[in-house]
């Protein structure tokens, strides 16, 4: 028996919202044997407060620090409202050269998730409640060559800490919704780690006969691969079935 969890690597995320909820059930649904996640929380309780996205990258250095001296092999940077905050580069570059070690974010894992599955044309669904956030995330795909033909961001009336309690069909039926509305979209994109995506994602697939791209789902995929674990994770989707 190994002598310590995460013989295989561990991951330490920077965790944007106060509360660490869905994404870390769900990294333990689909990940492969020894492999580890760490979690530093941030700042954020709502993301359609800048001060709360303000007080969040204020923290990005300490928390990196805190994340290597844990163990991390990997060092996640998360939330995508803090990153487009700050810019996603200037953060990116910030993770590397502070702790020395691979860097990723959820944004830099969408997009490489997007080139891996041949992606030009993105439907974007999110549920920030606030337009702008989903705006902003859709000039920024298509400053990186990529084309958004739909875009929408739904008002839940929860906040950040509290979207873990959307609902499976909720998600489902709005993800499949924008999907449709959206003219010849490649892909359909769920930019929100607070919101749950594995349980549902490969009949989300059939049924639009199209790959999804979800915060979660697309960060999982990229961290196996960065730490070179290529197990492939069936029945959660493309993205993980390809490791």
């Amino acid at each position: 028996m190994p002598a310590a969890y995460g013989w295989r690597g561990k991951i330490g995320k920077l965790n944007p919202t106060i509360i660490a909820s869905t994404f870390v059930y769900e990294f333990y649904k689909v990940a492969p044997p020894g492999v580890m996640l760490l979690t530093r929380n941030l700042s954020v309780k709502d993301v359609r407060n800048p001060a709360d996205l303000d007080a969040s990258v204020a923290q990005v250095e300490d928390a990196v620090k805190e994340l290597k001296r844990a163990g991390a092999n990997l060092i996640l940077g998360a939330g995508i409202p803090v990153l487009l905050s700050a810019g996603p580069e200037k953060i990116l570059q910030m993770l590397g050269d502070l702790s020395a070690l691979p860097a990723i974010t959820t944004l830099s894992s969408a997009l490489d998730a997007f080139r891996q599955l041949k992606a030009k044309r993105i439907a974007i669904a999110t549920a920030y409640g606030k337009p702008e956030l989903g705006e902003s995330l859709a000039e920024y795909l298509k400053s990186k060559g990529y084309e958004v033909p739909y875009v929408s961001t739904i008002e839940t009336g929860l906040t950040s800490i509290e979207k873990p309690n959307l609902d499976f069909a909720f998600v489902y039926q709005y993800g499949k919704k924008v999907f449709r509305q959206a003219d010849r979209a490649d892909v359909l994109y769920l930019p929100s780690s607070s919101w749950p995506t594995v349980e549902y994602v490969e009949y989300l697939e059939r049924d639009l006969g199209a790959p999804v791209v979800s915060s979660a789902l697309a960060t999982f995929w990229n961290c196996f691969r960065t730490l070179d674990i290529h197990e492939p994770i069936q029945g959660y989707g493309r993205l993980l079935s390809s490791l």
